[in-house]
C-alpha cells in the first residue's frame, strides 16, 4: 500500500473538503475533518490512506460530495410502542396467521394494500397487528439553488400498530375488532376468518401421530 507525506498532503489539499474527498476517492473511507484541528486532520487523513485504524469521532456515514444543505430532510419512522402487558403471554399463542392483501387503515378506499399479523392465545382471545408496508412521501415544494422544484421534505404514510386485542376471552370483540371481523367473514375478506380462529382441537389432530410436530 501506497504511504504518503503530510506536507504534501497540506500542499496538494489545503482544505478539510479537499482532503476529506481525496481520501473517499481512494479509500471509500468518509471522513468527518471540519472543525478539527488541521493537523490532526492531516494525520488522520495519512491513517486512513493507508489502510490504518482512525478514530470513532473522525469516522461518518456522509458523502464529502454531497453538501448537507442540498439533501431533503426527512421525517424519522414512528417507533412501535411496547407490547401491552395486558395481553396474553406470548407464548400461550396457539395459531398464527399472516394476511397480506388487507385494504389500508389510512386509505381504505384506495387499491393500497397492508400486512396483518393475527394471533390466537389459548384463552380464546385473538390479537391483530398491522405490520405495514410504510410508504415514504415528498412534502411541500421549495426550489433549489439549481433552480429545480424539490419537496420541502420526506415523511411517511405509516399504518403500523402495536399488537392489539380484537376478541377477548370471553368472545366479545373489541370496537375495531368487530369492524375487522365483519370483513374478514365477508365476501370481501375472502372469508379467511376461519383461518384465523382455528379450533385448537383441529389443529391439534397432526399431534396424534407425531408428539413433535
Amino acid at each position: 500500500m501506497a504511504t504518503y507525506d503530510i506536507d504534501s498532503l497540506k500542499e496538494d489539499l489545503p482544505t478539510a473538503k479537499e482532503l476529506a474527498q481525496f481520501v473517499y476517492d481512494k479509500t471509500g473511507v468518509s471522513l468527518d475533518l471540519l472543525g478539527k484541528k488541521k493537523e490532526e486532520q492531516y494525520i488522520v487523513a495519512k491513517n486512513a490512506l493507508e489502510g490504518k485504524k482512525i478514530p470513532s469521532e473522525y469516522a461518518t456515514d456522509d458523502n464529502p460530495y454531497v453538501d448537507k444543505k442540498d439533501q431533503i430532510p426527512c421525517d424519522p419512522v414512528r417507533a412501535l410502542p411496547k407490547r401491552n402487558i395486558d395481553l396474553p403471554d406470548e407464548g400461550s399463542m396457539v395459531h398464527f396467521f399472516g394476511a397480506t392483501n388487507m385494504p389500508h387503515p389510512l386509505d381504505p378506499q384506495s387499491d393500497k394494500k397492508v400486512g396483518i399479523n393475527f394471533k390466537k392465545y389459548d384463552n380464546g382471545s385473538i390479537t391483530y397487528q398491522v405490520m405495514g408496508p410504510l410508504e415514504q412521501i415528498p412534502v411541500g415544494q421549495k426550489v433549489n439553488k439549481y433552480g429545480q422544484t424539490i419537496p420541502e421534505k420526506y415523511s411517511w404514510i405509516d399504518p403500523r400498530t402495536e399488537e392489539l386485542l380484537m376478541r377477548r376471552p370471553d368472545g366479545t370483540f373489541t370496537e375495531k375488532g368487530r369492524g375487522l371481523y365483519s370483513y374478514l367473514v365477508g365476501e370481501k375478506g375472502g372469508g379467511v376468518w376461519s383461518l384465523i380462529d382455528r379450533n385448537i382441537t383441529s389443529i391439534s389432530q397432526k399431534n396424534i401421530a407425531d408428539p413433535w410436530a
